[in-house]
């Protein structure tokens, strides 16, 4: 008899997030494997039409919901307001209910699935900290509030890294803890992609091409990667060099005129709206890709750079160094442009151990961080509490 997961998750497909793709794949793994029936109870987004449908073996449920893009800097958007969720709620049979987003759901909410089935949460991100002063307030003020609570009435909860779990789960829960990665499609990133495509479409020819990925927020730390890389455009041998940011934000002026200011302008390319099949090929293109991030529970972007080959240079913050090891890529000081270029440097200067931590990252891929690896520990989950 398979196994019946009722996953609650606010935002779901067509939209397409972090926590959200990370539902999806290994849902799909689950029912495929046969040992379970997956049900995900979402709301109801402008672009969804139909109130339930099945995609991939996976039921989903949308619960009709208001819809809010614009909100405050600390409630990063999108947000959905659903006054008919309990209700929805309730006609769900589950053996678990498995939370994804521990901001989103009521004291109501959790004790009527508390009461229907065993409860787990995935923590997708750790406590707020060093993002910005509102966010930092007022999340820290939600868990105090309530958010420890939730997590004291869960039968298991899962951090997405050790280090999401040391940072934000209660010491008394540390025992019904456990830590599942993040995966990446293996098949779709790879080093055999074509890495001309994208070098002609920046004009880089045989210059060194520098990639980054993520929101142009400050928790990115993008200012630090630009100010870094205005130092390295200076060099003479790396004076050709171009960086591409793949991303949108509310910071996207101001690095705008970062870069203006530093005269980097014709070097530096923001982009976004890349269809998902296209976004191998950015990695396949670039010499070295560069995480400069401030805050970071687990980067679903450098598990993308370690399968397609690619050697890194990231920051110490978050779960970081639990993705990147030594042989993989180079770990710096968070908020610090000046050893982000001496490692910059170092890094485009030695051809050779590109190579050999591109290899290292698609092996470390290949046998810790895939989907299907994803999926059988998320079962665990679920079976050690049968």
């Amino acid at each position: 008899m398979s196994l019946r997961v009722c996953q609650l998750d606010p935002l779901f497909y067509p939209y397409v997030g972090g926590s959200e793709k990370v539902v999806f794949e290994y849902s799909k793994r689950l029912v495929a494997s046969k040992k379970f029936d997956v049900t995900v109870l979402t709301s109801t987004l402008p672009n969804a039409k139909q109130r339930t449908e099945t995609i991939n073996g996976i039921k989903i449920v949308r619960t009709p919901s208001l819809y809010l893009s614009k909100l405050p800097s600390f409630m990063p958007p999108p947000y959905t307001l659903s006054p008919f969720f309990l209700p929805d709620l309730l006609k769900q049979k589950a053996d678990f209910f498995h939370i994804h987003n521990r901001y989103w759901y009521t004291p109501e909410a959790v004790a009527s699935a508390k009461l229907k089935g065993k409860l787990v949460l995935t923590l997708h991100n750790g406590k707020p900290e060093g993002i910005s002063p509102m966010t930092d307030f007022f999340g820290q003020l939600f868990d105090f509030a309530w958010g420890y609570q939730l997590m004291r009435l869960c039968d298991r909860i899962v951090c997405v890294s050790d280090w999401v779990k040391r940072a934000t789960v209660p010491r008394d829960c540390w025992h019904k803890a456990t830590v599942v990665y993040n995966g990446v499609d293996v098949e779709n990133y790879n080093p055999k992609k074509n890495r001309e495509k994208i070098r002609k479409k920046f004009n880089a020819g045989d210059a060194p091409l520098l990639l980054s990925n993520g929101r142009l927020v400050q928790q990115k730390g993008f200012k630090f990667l630009l100010d870094a890389f205005a130092k390295l455009k200076k060099l003479p041998k790396f004076k050709q060099a171009k960086l591409v940011i793949i991303g949108k934000g509310p910071l996207k002026e101001e690095l705008l005129k970062q870069c203006s200011r530093e005269n980097i302008s014709n070097s530096v390319f923001f982009v976004t709206g890349i269809p998902e099949e296209e976004l191998p090929l950015y990695y396949a293109a670039c010499d070295l890709f560069v995480l400069p991030t401030l805050w970071e529970p687990s980067a679903v972007v450098l598990y993308e750079a370690l399968a397609s080959g690619k050697p890194i240079l990231t920051t110490d913050a978050g779960g970081n160094p639990e993705i990147v090891d030594e042989k993989s890529g180079v770990i710096v000081p968070k908020a610090d442009s000046k050893h982000l270029l001496e490692k910059m440097i170092e890094l485009l200067e030695d051809d050779k151990k590109r190579k050999q931590m591109g290899a290292s990252g698609r092996k470390r891929a290949e046998k810790n961080f895939t989907w299907d690896v994803c999926a059988k520990n998320y079962a665990k989950v679920y079976e050690s509490l049968v």
